[in-house]
């Protein structure tokens, strides 16, 4: 993997909002405990943790 750049944070967290976005929709919809609920919520966790792993690559390539 390359170096990561601030548009791909960028891009990361517009996707965290739209992926959040869903899953509080799907939650308001059919509740916690409906299988598209989960499914959105483990599709947020992989992101957000993308996003964490691109946080600290930047990090580390400031020092």
């Amino acid at each position: 993997m390359g170096k990561t750049s601030p548009k791909t944070i960028e891009s990361l967290e517009q996707q965290i909002a739209a992926g959040k976005q869903k899953l509080q929709e799907a939650f308001d919809a059919v509740g916690c405990t409906d299988s598209i609920v989960l499914a959105y919520s483990i599709k947020l966790d992989k992101l957000i943790n993308r996003y964490q792993k691109r946080i600290n690559k930047l990090k580390s390539q400031e020092n």
